[in-house]
Protein backbone atom coordinates (compact mmCIF):
# COMPACT_ATOMS: atom_id res chain seq x y z
CA UNK A 1 0.00 0.00 0.00
CA UNK A 2 2.96 2.46 -1.11
CA UNK A 3 1.04 5.04 -3.17
CA UNK A 4 -2.28 6.62 -1.66
CA UNK A 5 -2.41 8.87 -4.47
CA UNK A 6 -5.35 8.58 -6.78
CA UNK A 7 -4.82 6.80 -9.69
CA UNK A 8 -7.71 5.05 -12.69
CA UNK A 9 -7.84 3.81 -15.96
CA UNK A 10 -10.76 3.50 -18.05
CA UNK A 11 -11.87 -0.14 -18.90
CA UNK A 12 -15.74 -0.59 -19.35
CA UNK A 13 -18.48 0.94 -21.58
CA UNK A 14 -20.87 2.48 -20.04
CA UNK A 15 -23.56 -0.55 -20.70
CA UNK A 16 -26.49 1.92 -18.56
CA UNK A 17 -26.32 4.18 -20.46
CA UNK A 18 -25.79 7.13 -17.48
CA UNK A 19 -25.13 10.73 -18.98
CA UNK A 20 -23.29 13.20 -17.16
CA UNK A 21 -24.47 16.67 -16.70
CA UNK A 22 -23.21 17.46 -19.98
CA UNK A 23 -25.52 15.02 -21.54
CA UNK A 24 -23.13 12.95 -22.74
CA UNK A 25 -22.18 9.13 -22.39
CA UNK A 26 -20.47 9.28 -19.00
CA UNK A 27 -17.24 6.79 -19.28
CA UNK A 28 -17.04 4.25 -16.68
CA UNK A 29 -13.46 3.92 -14.58
CA UNK A 30 -11.71 2.22 -12.22
CA UNK A 31 -10.28 3.57 -9.15
CA UNK A 32 -7.24 2.09 -8.11
CA UNK A 33 -6.50 4.38 -4.76
CA UNK A 34 -5.95 2.92 -1.36
CA UNK A 35 -9.61 3.64 -0.50
CA UNK A 36 -11.38 2.22 -3.69
CA UNK A 37 -8.79 -0.47 -5.48
CA UNK A 38 -10.56 -1.54 -8.30
CA UNK A 39 -13.32 0.27 -7.97
CA UNK A 40 -15.15 1.52 -10.71
CA UNK A 41 -17.35 4.85 -10.86
CA UNK A 42 -19.01 7.03 -14.11
CA UNK A 43 -17.16 9.96 -14.64
CA UNK A 44 -17.33 13.31 -17.47
CA UNK A 45 -15.26 12.18 -20.68
CA UNK A 46 -15.34 16.23 -21.30
CA UNK A 47 -16.05 18.22 -24.05
CA UNK A 48 -13.28 19.40 -26.63
CA UNK A 49 -13.05 23.49 -26.14
CA UNK A 50 -10.20 25.30 -28.26
CA UNK A 51 -6.94 23.71 -27.02
CA UNK A 52 -8.50 21.69 -24.13
CA UNK A 53 -11.05 19.38 -22.87
CA UNK A 54 -13.92 20.61 -20.33
CA UNK A 55 -15.01 18.44 -17.93
CA UNK A 56 -18.61 19.39 -15.91
CA UNK A 57 -16.61 16.73 -13.11
CA UNK A 58 -19.48 14.57 -13.24
CA UNK A 59 -19.08 11.53 -10.86
CA UNK A 60 -21.28 8.48 -9.29
CA UNK A 61 -19.86 5.15 -8.38
CA UNK A 62 -20.91 2.23 -10.79
CA UNK A 63 -19.78 -0.35 -7.85
CA UNK A 64 -21.97 0.36 -5.31
CA UNK A 65 -20.06 -1.42 -2.43
CA UNK A 66 -16.27 -0.65 -1.89
CA UNK A 67 -14.32 -3.39 -1.62
CA UNK A 68 -13.51 -5.14 1.52
CA UNK A 69 -11.46 -7.98 3.26
CA UNK A 70 -9.20 -10.29 1.55
CA UNK A 71 -10.42 -8.67 -1.78
CA UNK A 72 -9.43 -5.41 -0.86
CA UNK A 73 -6.22 -6.39 0.09
CA UNK A 74 -5.91 -8.45 -3.23
CA UNK A 75 -7.11 -5.53 -5.32
CA UNK A 76 -4.36 -3.42 -3.36
CA UNK A 77 -1.50 -5.65 -4.12
CA UNK A 78 -2.56 -6.87 -7.52
CA UNK A 79 -2.20 -2.73 -7.87
CA UNK A 80 0.72 -2.29 -6.66
CA UNK A 81 2.15 -4.81 -8.92
CA UNK A 82 1.06 -3.00 -11.69
CA UNK A 83 2.50 0.04 -10.97
CA UNK A 84 5.78 -1.96 -10.57
CA UNK A 85 5.30 -3.30 -14.07
CA UNK A 86 4.71 0.09 -15.56
CA UNK A 87 7.34 1.64 -14.10
CA UNK A 88 9.64 -1.46 -14.73
CA UNK A 89 8.44 -0.92 -18.95
CA UNK A 90 9.39 2.66 -18.54
CA UNK A 91 12.75 2.16 -17.79
CA UNK A 92 12.70 -0.56 -19.99
CA UNK A 93 11.70 1.52 -23.06
CA UNK A 94 14.06 4.83 -22.18
CA UNK A 95 16.74 1.96 -22.10
CA UNK A 96 16.08 0.88 -25.37
CA UNK A 97 15.43 4.45 -26.94
CA UNK A 98 19.40 5.19 -25.16
CA UNK A 99 20.69 2.36 -27.12
CA UNK A 100 19.03 2.61 -30.08
CA UNK A 101 20.16 6.41 -29.92
CA UNK A 102 23.44 5.47 -29.18
CA UNK A 103 23.74 2.89 -32.28
CA UNK A 104 22.44 5.65 -34.27
CA UNK A 105 24.99 7.51 -33.72
CA UNK A 106 27.79 4.75 -33.65
CA UNK A 107 26.64 3.85 -37.42
CA UNK A 108 26.29 7.84 -37.70
CA UNK A 109 30.14 8.31 -37.66
CA UNK A 110 31.62 6.28 -40.53
CA UNK A 111 28.48 7.37 -42.67
CA UNK A 112 29.31 11.03 -41.70
CA UNK A 113 33.39 10.56 -42.16
CA UNK A 114 32.05 8.94 -46.06
CA UNK A 115 30.08 11.86 -46.57
CA UNK A 116 32.97 14.32 -45.69
CA UNK A 117 35.19 12.49 -47.69
CA UNK A 118 32.92 12.38 -50.90
CA UNK A 119 31.96 16.30 -50.43
CA UNK A 120 35.70 16.59 -50.85
CA UNK A 121 36.26 14.88 -53.72
CA UNK A 122 33.12 16.39 -55.33
CA UNK A 123 34.45 19.39 -54.96
CA UNK A 124 38.09 18.39 -56.11
CA UNK A 125 36.01 16.78 -59.26
CA UNK A 126 34.29 20.51 -59.51
CA UNK A 127 37.62 22.23 -59.74
CA UNK A 128 38.83 19.88 -61.95
CA UNK A 129 36.22 20.13 -65.07
CA UNK A 130 35.93 24.05 -64.67
CA UNK A 131 40.19 23.60 -65.16
CA UNK A 132 39.20 21.46 -68.19
CA UNK A 133 36.29 23.82 -69.41
CA UNK A 134 38.94 26.66 -69.47
CA UNK A 135 41.99 24.29 -71.32
CA UNK A 136 38.64 22.87 -73.68
CA UNK A 137 38.01 26.61 -74.53
CA UNK A 138 41.72 27.70 -75.34
CA UNK A 139 42.21 24.89 -77.14
CA UNK A 140 39.19 26.11 -79.41
CA UNK A 141 39.95 28.90 -79.79
CA UNK A 142 43.53 27.96 -81.27
CA UNK A 143 42.13 25.48 -83.65
CA UNK A 144 39.87 28.29 -84.63
CA UNK A 145 42.68 30.41 -85.17
CA UNK A 146 45.11 28.06 -86.56
CA UNK A 147 42.08 27.07 -89.01
CA UNK A 148 41.91 30.75 -89.88
CA UNK A 149 45.49 31.39 -89.84
CA UNK A 150 46.24 28.16 -92.68
CA UNK A 151 43.15 29.11 -94.65
CA UNK A 152 44.70 32.96 -94.86
CA UNK A 153 48.44 31.68 -95.74
CA UNK A 154 46.87 29.05 -98.66
CA UNK A 155 44.52 32.29 -100.09
CA UNK A 156 47.87 34.07 -99.94
CA UNK A 157 49.77 31.63 -101.37
CA UNK A 158 47.30 30.52 -104.27
CA UNK A 159 46.96 34.18 -105.48
CA UNK A 160 50.62 34.26 -105.33
CA UNK A 161 50.77 31.02 -107.61
CA UNK A 162 48.60 33.01 -109.99
CA UNK A 163 50.37 35.37 -110.84
CA UNK A 164 53.54 33.37 -111.58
Amino acid sequence: MAHSASSSTMVHKNEKGILCKCKKLARVVQAWTDDNPGRRFYGCEGRKVDHGYESCNFFQWYDVERPHGWQYLALLEARDIMRGQKEEIKQMKESMRALTHERERQLESPALEELKVSREECEALKREVLVLSERSRVFRNVLISSTFGFVVVLGVMVAMGKQH
